[in-house]
């Protein structure tokens, strides 16, 4: 792969994607629609991983992509569980 186009990718695509993701967490974060931030951070994180991946396949791009997997698994798994049970109870404790 081109130096140039490695370049273009780790110091201009991949800061505009952590960029874009941080603003839209924001934004969602700030209308009371964390959950939803929470998630187009994540995968804009996740986005810019692969990217990343895409131009450099080394062991510790692999594993970086490899953690912020599973920290995008498990934050929207807790998040839906603890959504779940306080749902569950507040419709328990209105009947």
């Amino acid at each position: 792969m081109p130096d140039w186009f490695t370049d273009l990718v780790t110091y201009g695509a991949v800061p505009v994607l952590v960029a874009i993701g941080v603003v839209a967490a924001g934004i969602c974060t700030l209308r009371g629609q964390w959950r939803t931030g929470m998630g187009l951070g994540l995968d804009f994180w996740l986005a810019a991983g692969l990217l990343t991946l895409a131009v450099a396949t080394t062991w510790s791009t692999i594993a970086t992509v490899a953690v912020i997997v599973g920290v995008r698994h498990l934050a929207t798994w807790s998040i839906d569980r603890s959504l779940g049970n306080s749902h569950s109870r507040g419709t328990a404790a209105s009947k």
